[in-house]
């Protein structure tokens, strides 16, 4: 075996040290929000981009002359320099997510290439069905992109949309909130590089939910996948999910990690574990309910599974995120 010319100076002292580019975004600030019945969402334009993620509740809120009510799970990216405030007072309890932060590049239009000005100057999307929105798989960086050298595809983002995966989003804005609570108000690399991570899951998620070609292959595949997201905290099996749509199980298990790069008992473990860390984060519940509502009857085997798959216990998961940034105002 060989040995690094390092083998004989090694300590407990050594460091690696790994040089990095640095990002293209710059990460400013996020947050939580509360908001109770009779808040409306100040007027505001800002410098920066900002990013919207609704956890419960509709958020009433207009972007230019558009109107928009982003529901849970939905989000809006809003470019800077655009003006936007609420639309209506909230009628029931609000929670979503915020992030601010800057670009040195993107640009930001329809399909067609071209922006839609808005009345103050900014641009936006055109809101429409989500069937007709434009297809972040466009070789035509339309949307959003930064770093626009030839050696690197930019990343593209719908300005409002509904991601594939809510869960695992949920999961990365409360630990950003946890690692911006570590150099907090100051902003450090680490929020930056972390805050990257949220848009690729963003950019990634949505284009997920893309037809693969023509044929609508991967659209068949798609109402599969989404039939088990809805219903993983079941008891379900492979068998089932190939005798409801019509396949043997032997070709649709082969077909699936084809297309999703999964099994369908992984992908079932993986929705249930991500609501499981969704739970452990947002609620109290004990660990014996929490393996009820993702579908685990037995609360010692969904801890085992639970630290086969994360690495630590759902006890030490839960103790490991504790500090958040709310604000109501």
């Amino acid at each position: 075996m060989n040995k690094s010319p390092m083998h004989n100076e090694v300590s407990s002292t050594t460091r690696i040290l790994i040089p990095t580019e640095e990002p293209s975004m710059r990460f400013e600030s996020c947050g939580q929000f509360i908001g109770t019945p009779g808040w409306i969402h100040e007027q505001r334009t800002l410098h920066s981009f900002e990013l919207i993620f609704v956890r419960r509740g509709t958020l009433p809120l207009r972007v230019g002359d558009r109107s928009f009510s982003i529901g849970r799970g939905e989000f809006i990216l809003i470019p800077p320099e655009t003006t936007h405030q609420g639309d209506s007072h909230l009628i029931d309890p609000l929670e979503f997510f915020w992030m601010h932060f800057r670009l040195p590049e993107w640009r930001c239009g329809e399909f067609t290439g071209q922006p839609t000005p808005l009345p103050d100057g900014g641009e936006a999307f055109e809101q429409r069905p989500k069937a007709e929105r434009p297809n972040p798989q466009s070789p035509e960086p339309v949307q959003q992109q930064h770093n626009m050298a030839a050696t690197c595809e930019p990343l593209s983002i719908p300005f409002y949309d509904t991601p594939s995966n809510t869960d695992r989003l949920t999961i990365m804005f409360d630990q950003l909130l946890d690692i911006y609570q570590m150099s907090y108000p100051s902003a450090s690399r680490y929020c930056t590089c972390f805050a990257t991570c949220i848009l690729y899951e963003i950019s990634s998620a949505c284009q997920a939910d893309q037809p693969m070609d023509e044929t609508g292959s991967k659209q068949g595949l798609q109402e599969i996948q989404e039939w088990i997201r809805m219903n993983a905290f079941e008891s379900i099996s492979v068998n089932q999910i190939a005798q409801r749509f019509n396949y043997s199980a032997s070709y649709l298990s082969t077909i699936y990690k084809q297309h999703f790069g999964v099994t369908i008992t992984a992908h079932i473990t993986d929705i249930r574990l991500d609501h499981a860390k969704n739970l452990l984060l947002s609620t109290s519940l004990d660990i014996q309910e929490i393996a009820e509502n993702i579908g685990y009857n037995d609360a010692k085997y969904f801890m085992r599974v639970f630290k086969q798959h994360v690495g630590m216990t759902p006890t030490r998961y839960r103790a490991s995120f504790t500090k958040r940034h709310f604000n109501n105002h």
